[in-house]
């Protein structure tokens, strides 16, 4: 977590309803990871913001202090001025799934030269559709 790339006080200021941000976790000391958000509401002296988890389907509210620090649930947050990225499509979420059920049928039972051949076909499809796009 970084000072520099914080938000300031006047963009903090200027938020409304509606606005896209970018919030930034660093979960068990690793690499930070950023998640695009949206401002719902203010509460207070609270910024609401809505984000989906990589799943897609999950919503999550997250409340923030007007510094920018998420307040509560345990893991150090707030928001930043950073790009967050864009969702992966939904046919690429959908062909990693395939490749890890593939993988995870394989690891059961690695003398299973079938499900080996069922997971190389779905890693071959996966990259195929990559590498033509």
């Amino acid at each position: 977590m970084a000072v520099d790339n914080r938000l300031t006080a006047e963009q903090l200021a200027a938020l409304i309803p509606g606005d896209p941000v970018t919030i930034e976790f660093a979960p068990d000391f690793r690499r930070p990871k950023h998640v695009a958000g949206t401002v719902v509401r203010f509460v207070g002296s609270q910024i609401v913001v809505s984000c989906r988890m990589r799943d897609g389907g999950s919503k999550y509210l997250h409340s923030f202090d007007r510094r920018g620090v998420r307040i509560g649930s345990g893991q150090y947050a707030e928001l930043v001025n950073v790009e967050a990225p864009k969702p992966a499509p939904t046919d690429q979420r959908r062909q990693a799934a395939r490749v890890d059920a593939a993988y995870r049928e394989w690891a059961r039972n690695r003398d299973d030269v079938e499900r080996l051949r069922v997971l190389r076909h779905a890693i071959d499809g996966c990259l195929n559709d990559r590498t033509t796009a």
